[in-house]
């Protein structure tokens, strides 16, 4: 495991680890050469000897590298050093939609459609470069702290070729498709099946699909018919409900043929909510491709499901054919199984249906007690099966609720201890003890526990388990408002002010300050109102925020040009770390070769590197000491291109905000970059498209490259840029 310090390649110094999966560490770490945050992926040291493992981690890497969207978390690099293997990626400082979902309990129609629309632009960039995801689920789409929404973890995704349709893995089974479950076939329908499960959850807050164990998922979403989210949420669209319901048919020849259609239908059930122009072909046996499975298949899915990840209960399913209704999953010892005809019926059929000697015999045992209980012969009997599992019945003098309850217990089991309200570090040292694995990398707000303390586990105390599990578990961050104040440095002032409004904390006054780490404009420190440090801000409280000037040595005062000649304004504002803008020439009283005016008023502060144009009496002479002609000697360029300028879906989809961009010519002139404004700031409605169009822009004398920026006129950050080439005017 790598520790804060370690530097890969020279490059890459790794600051703390932020989470881990099932098979690899996600650490933050900052890159040297080009000087920003990364996150890197490492596969676990467990896997490094393992082929299969690396080559799945491999295939990740290369399956990302291919994909540059805006809805794609980016891969950068690849890291082999001996038997450390490393993807280097974008970090998104953000949360998952599953920990998103599970905050808010079900997300509004606009808010789902606009995270819909977000991830299916991600997804058709994958499809159109031909890569299909896999394993498309909440859990692997983030949404950043801005409100965008990025796919991740290409880890089972793969090119379509002959490998798609026999590929051994498949992705997580609440939201897998029927075809992907049954053969390992998948193509873009499938990821479309796995969103549309995924908007479900969004507008319900639930799965469509349970089950006690991996095996019966999937057979609900081979055989069972889907409830309309309706039952679940009677505000939802119907628009939206006719998009949910075509992206989850079961054959995929009746969904979405490409994310690019059903981005058009998401955009139009915003525009028509109760509009009934989704085309849903007529369903009129819609089982007809999900025929009983046969053993073999049944054997095949076991196989490509497999005891890993959250899906271990498949392992104790294999152990003792326990997959019918009435035996729950690994970790959840005890079931009840209603002693009726109907319900002992439908037990028998169901297993029947699956087929497997295995489960076969469990019911044989278990429609004996069923009997016997019946005719009084035993009250207590214990069993033992030929797959090692104990099943224990409970005293007939205390059940008269007319069930027989069987708890059911595998050799070498020990009971889960209870990790809520214990430290991340104590939980995982208990667990050690008895060779289970933790997964740490949940985390959400708490009012109940502190910062780095549990809140949550999914196997509850006291249930069964066996070495090789893992638990996942959800870290306490703290309240909301702690988090907030200890990231504020990661907002502008604006942004600090609206994250601190929601949560009802009030900014009384502001003050600046130099820093050498804290971009200009952004959030240095906080204080409570009353000039201290306070701890205990909450609702209601207020707060005083402490903003970055930036480095002092990089903020600068503007010399005075005027009556210069252009040589000694150029020196002049070199000294003071500036470069000379754009110069231009007009007639005029005063002496010829003279700067009459200035860009930037003399004294002003400004940053350094700023450009500052200038304005020269008379016009400029040419190299035979003639006056030259306006275009003489300098060189042009033309664009005709269109920026999308953020984005307005996501979270904050119900709302619009205005960003202040500015479009700018830069040049390398004599060693200097040099600076000249095309258009001023202006506010631009965020998710909009602006046009980049100009004809015969006037670049420097004699230089042929340029770049057009479109740049945020609040932080100076580039949002896009345009590489041109100028050429002399004929």
């Amino acid at each position: 495991m790598l520790k804060p310090g370690d530097i890969l390649q020279d490059r890459y110094v790794i600051e703390d680890k932020i989470g881990q999966g099932g098979m690899s560490y996600v650490y933050r770490a900052h890159d040297k050469k080009l000087g920003r945050v990364v996150a890197l992926k490492v596969l676990k040291e467990e896997f490094c000897s393992d082929e299969d493992f690396i080559k799945k981690f491999k295939n990740e890497a290369m399956s990302a590298a291919r994909l540059t969207h805006p809805n794609i978390v980016a891969a950068y690099d690849v890291i082999e050093e001996g038997e450390l293997h490393c993807i280097v990626m974008e970090l998104i400082e953000g949360i998952t939609l599953k920990n998103y979902i599970a905050r808010k309990g079900k997300l509004s129609n606009r808010e789902t459609i606009g995270i819909a629309i977000q991830a299916a632009e991600g997804i058709e960039a994958a499809h159109k470069n031909g890569i299909i995801h896999r394993d498309i689920k909440p859990q692997n789409i983030i949404i950043s702290k801005d409100g965008k929404v990025k796919v991740a973890d290409f880890g089972i995704a793969k090119a379509v070729t002959s490998e798609t349709v026999n590929a051994a893995v498949i992705g997580s089974v609440h939201y897998i498709s029927p075809e992907q479950a049954r053969s390992g076939i998948a193509d873009a329908r499938s990821d479309l099946y796995s969103l549309g499960i995924t908007m479900y959850e969004m507008i319900t807050g639930r799965v469509p699909f349970e089950g006690e164990n991996t095996v019966s998922v999937i057979m609900s979403h081979l055989e069972e018919p889907l409830e309309a989210p309706q039952k679940y949420n009677k505000d939802i669209y119907p628009a939206l409900q006719d998009i949910i319901m075509k992206l989850t048919r079961k054959r995929p020849s009746e969904r979405y043929g490409s994310a690019q259609e059903l981005i058009r239908d998401l955009k139009q059930a915003i525009r028509e909510p109760e509009g009934d122009f989704v085309k849903l072909e007529a369903e009129d046996s819609p089982l007809d491709e999900t025929r009983t499975i046969s053993g073999d298949e049944l054997q095949s899915i076991k196989e490509r499901t497999g005891p890993s990840g959250s899906e271990q209960e498949q392992e104790q399913s294999e152990k003792t054919a326990a997959t019918v209704t009435g035996f729950q999953k690994q970790g959840q010892p005890k079931h009840v199984i209603k002693n009726n005809a109907a319900q002992s019926a439908g037990d028998i059929n169901r297993i029947l249906k699956l087929g497997g000697i295995g489960a076969v015999a469990v019911v044989a045992v278990l429609c004996v007690i069923l009997i016997t209980k019946g005719f009084g012969i035993f009250s207590a009997p214990a069993i033992s099966t030929e797959t090692a599992a104990e099943t224990e019945t409970s005293s007939s003098e205390e059940n008269t609720s007319g069930t027989i309850e069987v708890t059911l217990t595998l050799s070498g089991e020990e009971l889960m201890p209870n990790l809520v309200g214990k430290s991340e570090e104590r939980a995982r040292a208990e667990l050690a003890d008895m060779g289970i694995s933790m997964d740490s990398s949940a985390t959400d707000f708490s009012d109940s526990y502190n910062e780095g303390i549990i809140m949550y586990q999914d196997i509850a105390a006291d249930e069964a388990v066996s070495p090789g599990m893992t638990v996942h578990v959800t870290v306490s961050m703290g309240t909301e408002i702690e988090y907030t104040l200890k990231n504020l440095q990661s907002y502008t002032e604006a942004q600090a002010r609206e994250e601190l409004g929601k949560l009802g904390v009030s900014v009384n006054s502001t003050r600046g300050r130099f820093s050498d780490t804290v971009p200009k404009g952004n959030v240095i420190d906080w204080e409570d109102a009353s000039g201290g440090t306070g701890t205990e801000i909450g609702e209601g409280s207020s707060v005083n925020l402490i903003i970055s000037n930036g480095k002092e040595a990089e903020n600068v005062s503007v010399p005075a040009l005027t009556n210069m000649t252009v040589e000694q304004a150029q020196n002049a504002l070199s000294a003071q770390g500036l470069s000379l803008g754009e110069t231009t020439y007009e007639e005029s009283d005063t002496a010829e070769g003279l700067i009459i005016n200035q860009s930037v008023p003399a004294n002003q502060i400004v940053a350094r590197g700023t450009a500052v144009s200038i304005v020269v009496s008379g016009a400029p002479a040419s190299a035979s000491g003639h006056k030259s002609t306006e275009t003489e000697n300098y060189y042009y360029a033309s664009i005709n291109e269109v920026c999308n300028v953020g984005t307005s879906a996501g979270p904050g989809v119900e709302s619009q905000n205005l960003i202040s961009v500015t479009i700018r010519l830069v040049q390398q002139v004599d060693g200097r970059l040099k600076y000249t404004t095309l258009v001023d700031a202006m506010p631009v409605p965020e998710g909009s498209q602006i046009p980049i169009s100009f004809t015969n822009i006037q670049g420097a004398w004699g230089v042929d490259t340029g770049e057009i920026q479109v740049v945020d006129a609040a932080d100076n950050e580039v949002l896009q840029s345009y590489t041109l080439s100028f050429a002399p005017q004929s």
